[in-house]
């Protein structure tokens, strides 16, 4: 998977979690999300399954990413997955790098999820995800 994504007028590089820091943002969101993630799962698996179905998964994910996690839990996850994402060569800081740019901070935050953690997770979940963020 390529590691670089231009997302507006910015390129974005997304380095690899190290394990134990990767099994905490893994927690923190599958505890939050964990049912949609496996019902998406499960539905990619299914003879028959939809995209519409994998995008259903999605959209609940997000929302429950949204609603379930203190803001404090969000942005200390968010802070440890932008440890290993640089913005043209630099390194991410989300006043920084973001501000005035809110839809960007979660494209970019979900783009650096599905890098790290796409070998587990449905490819359909993330598709979505990513397509309720930039709506």
């Amino acid at each position: 998977m390529d590691n670089t994504k231009q997302i507006g007028e910015r390129t974005y590089s997304f380095g690899t979690i190290p394990p134990v820091e990767a099994v905490r943002v893994e927690v923190s969101v599958a505890r939050v999300i964990g049912e949609p993630l496996f019902k998406a799962f499960m539905d990619a698996k299914k003879t028959g399954s939809t995209e519409k179905d994998a995008e259903q998964a999605g959209a609940t994910a997000i929302g429950l990413l949204l609603s379930k996690m203190d803001a404090d839990e969000l942005l200390a996850t968010m802070e440890t997955v932008f440890k290993y994402v640089t913005c043209d060569g630099k390194r991410v800081e989300i006043n920084a790098t973001f501000a005035g740019r809110n839809k960007e901070l979660w494209q970019v935050f979900i783009g650096a999820l599905r890098f790290n953690f796409s070998d587990f997770l449905p490819a359909g979940l993330f598709a979505s995800v990513q397509s309720a963020v930039t709506k």
